[in-house]
Formats: structure tokens, C-alpha cells, sequence
């Protein structure tokens, strides 16, 4: 007689003979894992892609500037590749949410840009992998590479993840006391759009501030994120 524990409620007794085919008794426990597991996954489902919605009143656009006057360089390259690459101003808003990661390396050709979208339920992800030549504090794109990578744990758990470290919210590295930033090494420049804002803001070398400061930790996941999920280095 085998016993088999079908759920914390119930023990039910099955008889088996001892003339049984061993084939049919190997497939007891096959069916017992199949049941189980679908136990947990109903006890567990899959959460639904987050749906964005922004209630800034009225539009907010925020640009950094340098304390002696003048825009913000980063961000005046960025617009540079945005007319390059082709594509659409987000300085009058979203709708829903786009954000758009800048990775910019100081003394080397490579870029990166992340774009994520979001329209309803429905998200996405653009990567762009560059080449550029940089001259008279501009810079040309060389070549591109464009992906759709899709997020390996799916868009409901990424759109959370995402959401959770605050992007829409987080200052300018300039308006956070004592972080210290500077043009050279590796310079993590983030603009979002919604209906209701736009921003554009930048944190010099996070990972050595992370530690400091909860704003550059944030950015690491933002990163980390993009490293895990879609195989962004």
C-alpha cells in the first residue's frame, strides 16, 4: 500500500498490488511532481505588466545647467545623437513613459543607448550599440547596432524592478551635496518622458558612490538591471 500526500488537506490510500507493472508504479511519483507543481504555480502566478500612469500637475521639465551658466554638456551630446539616430524630441512629453539611458565613455569610441517604452500594458526595449567620433565637443555617429531584447524574466517582473528604484524622481548628481563628479571615465546620463514631465539627469562613476549615496545605488540596479535581464554590458 503507498500512501501519497496529495495536499495539506487530504491523505488518500491507494492500493497496489503486487502483481503491479513497475512501469505504471515509476509513473505514481511523475504524476504526484505534476500535480504539486501545479498547485504552486496557481499559488504563485505570474504578476500582469505594470500599467504607467503619471499625475504630475502641471508639466514639469527639468534640464541641468552648470552653476556658472550653459546646458549641461551630456545633454547637448545626447540631443546631437538623438537627431542623428533619428529619433522623436521627448522634450513635450510621453505618452505613456520612454526612458532613455545614456552610456558615455570618456576617451573611447563605444556608446550605449537603452530606450524602454511604455504604451498601456505593452513595453519594449531598443539597444543601441555605437560608434563615434568625437571632435570639438561634438560627437558623430560612426555606425550602429540596433536590438530588441526581451527581459529573461519578462516584462511583468522587469516593469516592477524598474519602476521600484525611483528613476522618475531621482536628482541630478549636481544637486546631491559632496558627490563629486567630473567629465572623464564613465558618465550614466538618464531622460524620461510622460505626459506630464520630462528630465534629464546624470551620475558620474555610481559605483563608486553607491556605497554613499542611495541615488547611485540606484542607478547600479537601474544597470544591473539592464545587465541581467537584457544582456546589456
Amino acid at each position: 500500500m503507498i500512501i501519497l500526500a496529495i495536499n495539506r488537506f487530504s491523505i488518500f490510500m491507494i492500493e497496489v498490488p503486487c502483481y503491479i507493472n513497475m512501469q505504471k508504479l515509476y509513473s505514481i511519483p511523475v504524476l504526484i511532481w505534476f500535480f504539486l507543481t501545479g498547485c504552486r504555480e496557481r499559488s504563485n502566478p505570474i504578476p500582469a505588466a505594470l500599467t504607467f500612469n503619471d499625475t504630475t500637475t502641471p508639466f514639469k521639465r527639468e534640464i541641468p545647467t552648470y552653476i556658472a551658466g550653459g546646458i549641461d554638456i551630456f545633454y547637448t551630446l545626447a540631443k546631437a545623437k538623438q537627431k542623428q539616430l533619428g529619433l522623436d524630441s521627448l522634450e513635450n512629453g510621453f505618452n505613456n513613459l520612454q526612458i532613455r539611458v545614456w552610456y558615455d565613455f570618456a576617451l573611447v569610441r563605444e556608446r550605449k543607448l537603452v530606450v524602454i517604452t511604455n504604451k498601456g500594458t505593452s513595453w519594449a526595449a531598443t539597444v543601441y550599440d555605437l560608434q563615434v567620433k568625437w571632435a570639438d565637443r561634438t560627437e558623430t555617429v560612426l555606425s550602429k547596432k540596433i536590438s530588441r531584447p526581451v527581459p529573461k524574466s519578462g516584462w511583468a517582473r522587469f516593469s516592477q524592478e524598474l519602476l521600484s528604484l525611483q528613476l522618475l524622481t531621482l536628482p541630478d548628481q549636481n544637486d546631491i551635496p559632496h558627490y563629486d563628479a567630473d567629465t572623464d571615465g564613465r558618465t550614466y546620463n538618464v531622460e524620461i518622458a510622460t505626459s506630464r514631465q520630462y528630465r534629464f539627469y546624470g551620475y558620474w562613476e555610481p559605483e563608486e558612490y553607491q556605497d554613499k549615496f542611495w541615488q547611485a545605488k540606484n542607478i547600479v540596479g537601474m544597470l544591473d538591471l539592464f545587465r541581467r535581464e537584457l544582456g546589456v554590458d
